[in-house]
């Protein structure tokens, strides 16, 4: 049980990480927002997705094959497969570096069709070095559970990057949005080499008193067999998705808007929207992360009764989670658009998108269920069918149905891919939905919660962020007690649950 305590400790700790680094995240997004308007966070979202085709290629599948590697191996020797681990990384990274800086000009005329992202693509093909090191060192520390310190490291990241983006923009901001976007470059490419360097002294103080032994061959094609499935489906995926994403402010021009409506409507939902939904979910990225090694551990021993427990387990509580983040975010995106942004243009995306919430949030964990039990590969195939039906669905309906074309292809695209990943993850993990109790009664808990609020209009400062963390305290503690109340959780379930984790565990 000791590893269920660590499990519960360390998704803590990530989920508390998590929450903090995303409130900085979308408070910085405000700030990116204001200073160069929803034109240029359009423009930023296309060099990012770009950017991020580049990062899956140059890590490479490092950090599931580095978290899988330790979890799977009996070896105390954790620092030489580090090691391989590392230069596997730093191989992958130096290779997508150069080809991001030298085909930076051909990427930015004919996907991007903007030649202003050319500079910023330069300055971010750099960063990928630190970015394919860090993924290793990620994974190191997922599979030790040992997170608190690495989460202290990404904390700062995001302070780094902050400071370091803020004093560019100051520099450059007037110079036009090519040099806003390559000043918030220069801020990301910084924090990732101050991330990766703080990560490497961290690891070789916890490693300094351990052995290295010469790393035989098996490692290598070990790491190959989790790396190469991952990398080549994730890869090809993530090909499509830039894809579908360059097609969108092409589709919407031709649906009749103009170059800065196009980049405004797809820098509303995707830098706007998108962020603020997602936002809650930090708990479940968190969860899904330390379910990898756990999940491992337990096919290792092939302990069915246990993985059919977790599994099922995970799914009831990210339900009862999702449902009731999706109708407060569908009942207040006003209240949410106006206390973030000051204004109400991204609440109608907020409120549309806040539907998907169960699904995208049960997407996240499923996943991660997936990659424990050695399904990544299923999970990879899902993912490559779900983006090129997307690719094909964005180029016929976009231009002719605009943004309401659009937002049916994010429903379309959230419910295949999880349709497909809950089926597998049915078969290979026994898993067992209750629908009264985990779907119907929380969606009845929700309503109540929300409607009591509505009701009773509990504060007359609608629009403030006081008034928001009112709403989600008073939500929450009503959610909780009509949760209770509607014996959602058995409490059968209850003490499995607390007897999983009822150990005693001292962190390193």
């Amino acid at each position: 049980m000791r590893n269920a305590k660590l499990l519960l400790i360390n998704t803590l700790i990530l989920t508390a990480g998590g929450f903090i680094m995303r409130s900085v995240a979308v408070s910085f997004n405000v700030y990116l927002t204001n200073k160069i308007g929803a034109v240029g966070v359009g423009l930023l979202q296309l060099i990012t997705t770009a950017y991020a085709l580049a990062v899956t290629f140059s890590c490479a599948g490092i950090k599931l094959g580095t978290t899988r590697l330790i979890a799977d191996s009996a070896s105390e020797d954790t620092k030489s497969l580090i090691k391989l681990c590392i230069k596997y990384a730093l191989a992958a990274g130096l290779s997508v570096s150069a080809t991001l800086y030298i085909f930076s000009n051909v990427i930015s005329k004919y996907w991007i069709a903007d030649t202003k992202a050319v500079l910023s693509l330069k300055i971010l093909s750099v960063s990928l070095i630190p970015v394919s090191v860090s993924a290793s060192l990620s994974g190191y520390f997922t599979a030790t559970k040992s997170m608190l310190k690495y989460s202290s490291v990404q904390l700062i990241e995001q302070i780094v990057k902050i400071a370091v983006t803020v004093a560019m923009l100051n520099i450059f901001s007037d110079r036009g949005v090519e040099y806003a976007c390559a000043a918030i470059s220069i801020g990301l490419t910084v924090s990732e080499f101050f991330s990766a360097i703080t990560a490497l002294i961290i690891y070789h103080r916890v490693t300094s008193k351990t052995k290295t032994t010469k790393t035989k061959l098996y490692p290598l094609k070990k790491l190959l067999n989790i790396t190469l499935p991952d990398v080549i489906g994730s890869g090809f995926r993530s090909v499509l998705l830039t894809i579908e994403h360059m097609l969108i402010p092409a589709g919407l021009k031709k649906s009749g808007k103009d170059t800065d409506q196009a980049m405004g409507v797809y820098g509303l939902i995707h830098a706007m929207a998108l962020p603020i939904v997602l936002y809650p979910s930090a708990i479940l990225s968190s969860f899904s992360t330390m379910l990898v090694p756990e999940l491992s551990v337990q096919r290792s021993k092939d302990n069915r009764k246990q993985i059919s427990f977790i599994s099922t387990s995970s799914i009831k509580y990210t339900l009862l989670f999702a449902i009731g983040t999706s109708l407060f975010c569908y009942t207040f995106s006003e209240l949410i658009s106006y206390a973030i942004y000051s204004s109400a243009e991204c609440s109608e995306y907020i409120r549309i998108l806040s539907v998907l919430i169960p699904v995208m949030y049960c997407d996240t964990v499923t996943d991660g269920l997936l990659k424990g039990l050695d399904q990544q590969s299923a999970s990879m195939a899902y993912n490559i069918i779900d983006s090129a039906i997307c690719v094909l669905l964005v180029y016929v309906l976009i231009p002719k149905y605009s943004t309401s074309g659009y937002v049916f292809i994010l429903f379309l695209s959230e419910i295949l891919n999880f349709s497909m990943s809950i089926n597998r993850l049915i078969k290979k993990a026994e898993l067992k939905i209750n629908t009264i109790n985990d779907i119907f009664k929380p969606l009845i808990a929700g309503l109540i919660s929300s409607g009591t609020i509505n009701i009773f209009n509990i504060t007359s400062k609608k629009h403030s962020v006081a008034a928001l963390l009112m709403y989600i305290i008073i939500f929450g503690a009503i959610y909780v007690f009509c949760i209770y109340a509607l014996k959602c959780i058995s409490k059968d379930e209850l003490n499995k649950f607390k007897s999983y984790f009822n150990t005693k565990v001292t962190l390193d």
